[in-house]
């Protein structure tokens, strides 16, 4: 006597195979991207907390000099790159003391990072 076999009963149909394969694929797209994203995002940090360095390298020269601080700009390698910094000077709150701000530059011209000190000769 032949076997029968209902159709309803065994497996994934040709149609829930195909769904089931999209969503994967389009989960699978989405992590990749997520991926790409996150590595592009590391290495925006590195690049900040580089220049982060360099800005607080600058002020903190200003903060040990005997003598005032003045205007300056300059490049300080960190990490695989030079980071282009300007120094400004501007009068402290109170008598005898400066603001000293420090800007670092990316690529673009754009402040990639600032440090600012309060400095006294005292």
């Amino acid at each position: 006597m032949p076997v029968q076999h209902d159709v309803r009963s065994g497996g994934f149909s040709l149609i829930e195979v195909m769904v089931a394969l999209a969503i994967f694929a389009m989960a699978a797209v989405a992590l990749v991207r997520l991926s790409g994203l996150s590595l592009s995002g590391a290495v925006h940090l590195a690049d900040r907390q580089y220049a982060a360095t360099v800005a607080r390298n600058q002020t903190l020269e200003a903060m040990l000099s005997p003598t005032a601080p003045a205007a300056d700009q300059g490049r300080e390698r960190a990490g695989q790159r030079d980071w282009p910094w300007q120094r400004r000077v501007a009068p402290g709150p109170v008598p005898g003391t400066q603001v000293v701000t420090v800007e670092v530059r990316g690529d673009a011209g754009q402040i990639v990072a600032t440090d600012q000190l309060l400095w006294s000769g005292q």
